[in-house]
């Protein structure tokens, strides 16, 4: 679904404010002659940025665009300063009209809120585990992307307050309830960024793992895509199969991913490592550096097991969403790519029959074992599986 549909006048040049909007959000762009029903209906959000002069084109967009809609999803940003266009707008029942002088960081803050309060409407009745890791999820999303567009160090303090958010939700409502109050999400990038966390800290749990090592699981998850924050929009949640030329460009991500950590001040080598190497496989087959097996860390296999398994059972435009089991059998057949003792471990979670999330499971006996991923040591390993007293 778009984000937001922009509608305008045929003749009229993209405005500043669209490409603003385009830098993070969906946006298709409809000339006011040729919008339909469907295309109402394909967007969160319409902002009209058209001539409301003639009697016949304000009955139109009235007819197409409904009273429910025209309050609450529609902005209307004149294309000018007359005022008498404006005024039509607020007959229309368009409660949200902008005038030209407005900066598209003003533009971009009325469509973010229209956006935000249909997420909180999902989240309404949910449990306050999952409405606040999904609000500090949100938060990330938008502080990295500012971040990361001014060359700023990222956000520590957020970063590992949404770890820990994704953490207790997982743990307090079960990885099911958070996966589907995540796909309400209307950003994509952002939906798989949580799913991804939540699998990843839900693995962690499973394992029986140390409080920080499954913090750690959670934060590297969040950061895993953080260089896709550099690749424009239309790319990144294109309608359809990639281009040999696109898929080269998103295959950029992780080393300017790792880049951008290092840049920025981050100096943990495990986190980078996962966000470099997250597309890299056992059998060297992987990208960007082909790294074969005792190269890549357990830290960033748990990674990987997470994020593939995201994206299989995530929807997209261009695929309907997996079933677990799906999924799960398509992983099975990437032998020799993933960590066999990993998987196995990550099949027992998600066919449990509650699907659980408890600490415990594989590493249950003696207790929460003691740190590992850290110091580079894997978890199933017996060195790996000390317990704390």
């Amino acid at each position: 679904m778009l984000d937001v549909l922009l509608v305008m006048d045929q003749e009229k040049p993209f405005p500043a404010f669209g490409n603003a909007l385009a830098m993070a959000l969906k946006v298709e762009r409809v000339s006011r002659e040729s919008l339909t029903v469907e295309n109402v209906a394909s967007a969160r959000v319409i902002v009209l940025h058209c001539s409301l002069r003639r009697s016949a084109d304000i009955a139109r967009l009235a007819g197409l665009i409904g009273e429910d809609r025209r309050k609450n999803d529609t902005i209307f940003v004149a294309t000018g300063s007359d005022r008498a266009c404006q005024v039509q707008a607020e007959a229309l029942g368009i409660e949200r009209v902008l005038p030209s002088f407005r900066t598209p960081d003003d533009i971009r803050a009325v469509v973010k809120a229209i956006l935000w309060r249909n997420l909180s409407t999902h989240l309404a009745g949910r449990s306050p585990y999952i409405a606040k890791a999904i609000e500090c999820g949100e938060r990330l999303h938008r502080e990295l992307g500012r971040a990361m567009r001014a060359d700023r160090p990222l956000p520590p303090e957020v970063i590992g307050a949404t770890a820990r958010a994704i953490c207790e939700a997982t743990r307090r409502d079960g990885l099911g309830g958070w996966l589907d109050a995540v796909q309400f999400h209307h950003s994509r990038t952002c939906r798989h960024m949580l799913s991804v966390a939540g699998n990843g800290s839900a693995f962690g749990q499973h394992l029986g793992l140390h409080e920080s090592d499954i913090v750690l699981i959670a934060e590297a998850c969040l950061l895993h895509d953080v260089g896709k924050l550099f690749i424009p929009i239309s790319v990144l949640e294109k309608d359809g199969p990639l281009s040999d030329a696109e898929r080269r460009v998103i295959n950029t991500h992780p080393a300017r991913g790792a880049f951008a950590l290092q840049r920025s001040g981050r100096d943990d080598m495990e986190v980078i490592h996962a966000v470099r190497d997250h597309h890299e496989f056992l059998d060297g087959t992987g990208y960007p550096n082909g790294l074969g097996a005792s190269c890549i860390r357990p830290l960033t296999r748990i990674v990987t097991l997470a994020d593939i398994y995201s994206a299989l059972t995530e929807e997209r435009a261009y695929k309907a969403a997996m079933s677990p089991r799906q999924a799960l059998a398509i992983m099975g057949e990437m032998k020799g790519k993933l960590d066999a003792r990993l998987f196995t471990a990550f099949r027992s979670m998600v066919l449990a029959p509650v699907f659980t999330t408890k600490r415990g499971g594989e590493g249950e006996e003696g207790g929460v074992m003691m740190p590992c991923l850290r110091a580079g040591r894997h978890p199933l390993d017996p060195g790996g599986r000390e317990h704390a007293a």
